[in-house]
């Protein structure tokens, strides 16, 4: 685990100004690799690499990055793990590749020198990457399938560039600062709390989607694309197989040449973990939980799991203060607004986390997402079963005047795959109350357009499967991919997600609904096939009790209202207008109905709170500005 950084300057750029941009990259995000950093720059061809880097497997300098072949016709940075690396390098070996490291960087390097770019294909893993291949004089750069990397970049007069983080990203000569206005009023809408991929809040700087890839030449990009296709698994959809996999995948993760720890919220997903990890390492998992106080259900459940497994286990409790300054840590590491409590959790927990000599943890992000475990999931299935049995209808009912449907005119009426992205056209409304009539006239809708390009990905013809990979991919980054991303690493700790591998993924993609939603009316049946897998490793009290999300005894609506109140008032009462997008009116009013109790606009305020949190950081930090001389 790492930051990475790199840039192609266009020909007849100096290249000798490489090394002093990569080195401040470098420092900007040291918090993901303090274990070692370095740059490499070839100035006669303006190319240069730089990384900072976070020791997990061959922690000796054999395993420092940038890392060449050993002929020095590739060189690569490399942030992430490629948990099939000894199956690949059993397969390179084979066809006479000679090794000089016992990292899975060197076999990734070894395997795009077999394979070319379809060594995408062959990867079973998190990473985001980049070689420079001196053959062909070219940057290959790639993201894994779902995004559990990060990998920003831009283009400009000067040549093309690339980071981990967005700060890192502002180090570079003529970067684009303009605001997007449209991808800042995207974090608006309904059920977004991030700003979708591929935008930022920079129209300048871009995210590579996830299962993505660009080929960057002389300073600019040749060409980007997607490499993955999204499939359904065409095996049996059982609990037993379902087991089988988890397991596998659990192992795959345990593959550390240092201390691995685990998040336990007592749930069923993070509690099946710690179990199986239990039973797999033979010895007692180091666990970790953070809460309100004592008294919290989340902490009162992990407790409770980690007694019956045995685990050695250790509880943190909320400060808001120190909270406080952690949210603000967070935005100034991403560089873009993004509002969740459970993230500055998460950073809490990791910063414990290292403090105590840990340096990966596994957790359970994306159960819930790829198998049902939310009580909307509930809602989502029964629209899911009415749109199937109004299907012969729809001719009919697309003669229907507009509106005549109400709330379910937009999804009777959408074509598969654009179903999903007909909720975010209907969400405009939300922009109603803060955003400016000037500014409204001009936007377009990213978030719609996001949830069409994913949505018409979907394996699965039905509604609740299209919703379900929308909010995957694009709707729940923020706790999901994000969420195992930017806390972690900003406390140097690598977070693997064993539900997320690709192979669950497929094998979700590929179950019955009916598998996943096993009563339609109660939520205890909810991921009904992964509790039938793990039923002998969590008690039955835990394993249907009432879903509880990370941190749910910690409220925004609390928070605002509470401790962090003094900086909320101080935020709302001279809101930025960002460029004419807000009205500072409208933002004040909000604030001022929602200290009264007469407002519910909880959402939105925390939202806004984030965007102005984020905009006054982003204005004060020394990386916001041009590298002198540059």
């Amino acid at each position: 685990m790492c930051g990475i950084g790199g840039i192609s300057l266009r020909p007849g750029r100096p290249g000798e100004d490489v090394k002093p941009i990569l080195r401040r990259m470098n420092d900007v995000q040291c918090h993901r690799g303090p274990d070692g950093e370095a740059v490499w720059a070839c100035p006669q061809r303006g190319i240069g690499l730089g990384h900072t880097r976070l020791a997990i497997l061959d922690v000796s300098s054999a395993g420092a990055q940038p890392m060449h072949s050993a002929d020095a016709a590739l060189t690569i940075v490399f942030n992430g793990e490629i948990y099939n690396f000894a199956e690949l390098r059993g397969r390179l070996e084979a066809n006479g590749s000679v090794f000089r490291t016992r990292t899975d960087t060197e076999v990734l390097l070894e395997a795009y020198r077999h394979y070319g770019t379809d060594v995408l294909v062959h990867l079973r893993g998190m990473f985001a990457f980049a070689i420079f291949d001196a053959r062909e004089d070219l940057l290959f750069c790639a993201r894994d399938r779902v995004g559990k990397k990060p990998f920003v970049y831009c283009e400009t007069e000067s040549g093309f560039a690339f980071a981990s983080e967005i700060p890192a990203l502002l180090a570079f000569p003529e970067s684009d600062r303009t605001l997007d206005r449209e991808a800042l009023a995207a974090m608006l809408l309904h059920n977004m709390r991030h700003i979708p991929d591929p935008h930022t809040a920079y129209r300048g700087i871009r995210r590579l989607r996830a299962g993505h890839a660009l080929i960057a030449r002389h300073g600019r990009i040749e060409r980007v694309w997607r490499y993955w296709q999204p499939h359904a698994d065409s095996g049996r959809s059982t609990p037993q197989r379902l087991r089988t996999l988890l397991e596998e995948a659990i192992e795959l993760r345990r593959v550390a040449d240092v201390p691995v720890g685990a998040l336990l919220s007592g749930g069923v997903d993070s509690s099946a973990i710690v179990a199986l990890m239990q039973r797999q390492g033979g010895k007692p998992v180091r666990t970790y939980a953070l809460g309100a106080d004592p008294a919290d259900e989340d902490l009162a459940r992990a407790r409770r799991m980690a007694a019956l497994l045995g685990s050695e286990h250790k509880e943190l409790y909320f400060e808001p203060e120190r909270q406080l300054r952690s949210f603000r840590a967070l935005l100034s590491a991403y560089g873009d607004p993004i509002m969740l409590l459970p993230l500055v959790h998460t950073y809490e927990l990791c910063r414990a986390i290292r403090e105590d000599g840990i340096t990966v943890v596994l957790s359970g992000h994306g159960a819930d997402e790829l198998f049902c475990g939310y009580t909307g999931h509930l809602r989502v299935a029964f629209a899911s079963r009415l749109l199937g049995a109004a299907g012969a209808l729809r001719p009919m009912l697309r003669a229907l005047p507009p509106g005549s449907l109400g709330g379910l005119d937009g999804l009777l009426r959408a074509a598969k795959g654009d179903r999903k992205a007909a909720l975010y056209r209907r969400a405009e409304t939300t922009w109603d109350g803060v955003v400016t009539a000037q500014a409204r006239r001009h936007l377009q809708n990213l978030a719609a357009d996001e949830a069409r390009y994913w949505g018409s990905l979907t394996p699965s013809d039905t509604y609740i499967e299209e919703s379900n990979f929308v909010a995957l991919m694009m709707e729940s980054t923020h706790s999901v991919t994000i969420a195992g991303d930017l806390p972690a690493m900003l406390a140097s700790v690598e977070m693997r997600a064993p539900f997320l591998d690709q192979e669950i993924v497929a094998f979700a993609l590929g179950t019955p609904l009916r598998d996943k939603v096993g009563a339609w009316t109660d939520p205890r049946e909810l991921k009904h096939i992964l509790k039938a897998a793990v039923q002998d490793l969590v008690p039955k009290d835990l394993l249907y009790a009432p879903k509880r999300g990370f941190g749910m005894g910690i409220q925004e609506r609390a928070v605002l209202a509470g401790p962090w109140r003094s900086e909320a008032d101080r935020l709302f009462d001279d809101p930025d207008p960002l460029d004419g997008l807000f009205d500072p009116a409208a933002i004040r009013r909000l604030w001022s109905e929602q200290k009264r109790g007469a407002g519910v606009h909880t959402d939105l305020l925390a939202k806004l709170f984030a965007i102005q949190s984020w905009r006054r950081l982003s204005l004060e930090a020394q990386w916001s500005r041009p590298l002198a001389g540059a």
